[in-house]
């Protein structure tokens, strides 16, 4: 039964919307203006299907960030699109993860007044956001320049963005473009012209090809001390000779004693920027661009006021669009992946199936139960964030429980270890990765142990309250026969065979009481059961109350 609730949803996502997708000339409209989170994920990447036979994609992207993982899924989704993508940046701009996502696209285009940058990865903790650990801002930071070297998008600006640490300065081209600066503790490390972007230069050509130290050293040739010359000469014999005692040493690779040997050089103390550099982003403070700024630095190809310039601008304007919008099960699902609707669906799964192994029968909280167990794994599987071996411990851990509790006499290993494959299911259920790694993971791990450690609590406070006010309830006593029918109050026993039993006769459990079962009392085998607590088949057992037909028992302790 879960295991069909849980696929339910998938062929729902499978189908497309109601506006059919053409056979060809068409191109496709995907709208990201939301919080980017897992359901985002979902409707770009079925957007990048149904473009298979388009001629592009245009993201219109308005958004103030998200989850960082469900932006690196998004751009992988991209970089795998076969067509040309366009990101159009509007309303409130793309910030955080979706700079992240534009830099996926091949082309990025902005509305006037709009923004991009300022994409830190944060850890949200109990005093608000939180600076996050250097491996996770390394990956951020290898992110962008790796996106901005496939897209031709200049890393640097992309680097300055992540890291408040990097300043970047910019200096004019004579063809209209810049060349940006990236400075470290205020020394020049790195510049990058708009030549290079745009792949004018060919490394494999022994005309375009240039030396390392001339790379290095060129951009400042007017403000060495001393002739150019003489330093790449002395910085050439340098590295020669660290090679030479490498070799000597028996380093096995020349690149990377020639690399030290330029590391270990000390730039001059008075070197400096060109003097009409001209300060993008200082130290301190993440870098953020207008729609104006990043054009002049050549981030952006256009600014274009509406979506309807940008087709035109392409050169689509002929073609038949095709809209990808969040259809309502995708809007289901990721609703269900919140983190308080999930510790919800964890109670309400939790505790109809309590109810349901503490009533004879299968009915209705055993249906909720599992109901809402599919719910949860069905969101999860969707979005990308559960897998079925998830669904599987779940499976198998309520197996093992209905063995212990139906088959095997007591609770013991099988049922602790069903218990636990409960919970290690939708723990890994909600989490993408089991042992974190990044922030991010953690952040996905910490909304896990919030939903699990949310539902537990509602559940347990729900079985304590339901234990003193669920027999007492007009429901409860439609499941459950509540009235006792004591003979002090002129009710006569019906079976003669219980007519010779009396309150506080002892004798034995001959099964299992789950809370109901077999007992002998004088060489005779009654049913009984007991006030809800198991006991297993054996034990020493005491007549406690007689209601009708009904024998209630308790253990008897000698």
């Amino acid at each position: 039964m879960v295991l069909a609730l849980c696929g339910a949803g998938l062929p729902a996502m499978a189908q497309v919307d109601d506006d059919a997708i053409p056979e060809s000339d068409y191109i496709v409209i995907c709208e990201i203006d939301t919080d980017i989170n897992s359901g985002v994920a979902v409707v770009v990447e079925r957007a990048i299907q149904e473009a298979a036979n388009a001629e592009a994609i245009i993201f219109i992207i308005d958004t103030p960030g998200g989850r960082v993982d469900s932006a690196i899924d998004i751009t992988n989704a991209i970089l795998e699109a076969p067509v040309t993508t366009i990101a159009y940046v509007r309303g409130m701009g793309a910030i955080s993860a979706g700079a992240l996502i534009s830099f996926a696209c091949d082309h990025i285009v902005m509305a006037p007044g709009t923004n991009i940058g300022a994409s830190t990865p944060v850890m949200m903790g109990a005093d608000g956001p939180g600076a996050v650990d250097e491996k996770s801002m390394s990956f951020i930071r290898a992110r962008y320049r790796a996106l901005g070297e496939e897209k031709g998008h200049n890393p640097l600006l992309g680097e300055a963005m992540v890291d408040a640490d990097i300043a970047i300065y910019g200096v004019p081209e004579a063809d209209g473009g810049y060349i940006i600066y990236k400075l470290e503790n205020g020394v020049p490390v790195e510049a990058i012209t708009a030549r290079q972007l745009r792949g004018e230069a060919d490394p494999t050509d022994p005309d375009e090809e240039q030396d390392i130290i001339d790379s290095i050293f060129e951009p400042f040739e007017d403000q060495v001390p001393v002739s150019l010359d003489e330093l790449k000469d002395a910085v050439r014999q340098i590295a020669q000779n660290q090679r030479e005692e490498d070799q000597e040493n028996g380093a096995p690779d020349e690149n990377d004693a020639s690399a030290s040997a330029v590391e270990a050089i000390s730039l001059p103390a008075d070197l400096e920027l060109p003097p009409n550099a001209e300060l993008i982003s200082e130290p301190g403070k993440l870098l953020t661009l207008t729609s104006l700024e990043a054009q002049r630095f050549g981030l952006v190809d256009h600014v274009l006021r509406s979506e309807d310039e940008v087709v035109e601008q392409f050169g689509f304007a002929e073609l038949k669009r095709h809209r990808v919008v969040m259809r309502w099960d995708e809007a289901l699902f990721a609703f269900l992946t919140n983190p308080i609707i999930s510790s919800l669906l964890v109670l309400a799964a939790m505790g109809g199936i309590y109810i349901e192994v503490r009533t004879p029968g299968f009915g209705i909280p055993g249906i909720i139960g599992f109901t809402a167990l599919a719910l949860l794994f069905g969101a999860h599987l969707v979005v990308g964030m559960a897998s079925w071996v998830d669904v599987l411990l779940v499976v198998v851990g309520v197996g093992l429980i209905i063995v212990e509790l139906f088959v095997l006499p007591g609770f013991g290993f099988i049922g602790v270890s069903g218990i636990v494959m409960i919970l290690l299911g939708i723990y890994m259920g909600l989490t993408r990765v089991p042992i974190p790694e990044y922030t991010w993971d953690y952040e996905r791990m910490y909304d896990a142990l919030r939903t699990l450690g949310l539902g537990l609590t509602m559940f347990f406070a729900f079985s304590v309250l339901s234990s003193y006010f669920l027999p007492k309830s007009p429901l409860f006593r439609r499941l459950i026969l509540a009235d006792s029918q004591q003979e002090s109050q002129g009710y006569m026993v019906q079976s003669e065979e219980k007519a010779t039993v009396r309150q506080g006769m002892r004798g034995v459990a001959t099964s299992s009481l789950r809370p109901a079962g077999r007992g002998r009392f004088d060489g005779k085998t009654f049913d009984i059961m007991t006030q809800g607590e198991f006991l297993d088949k054996g034990t020493p057992i005491e007549i406690i109350r007689i209601e009708g037909n009904r024998l209630v028992v308790a253990e008897y302790k000698q």
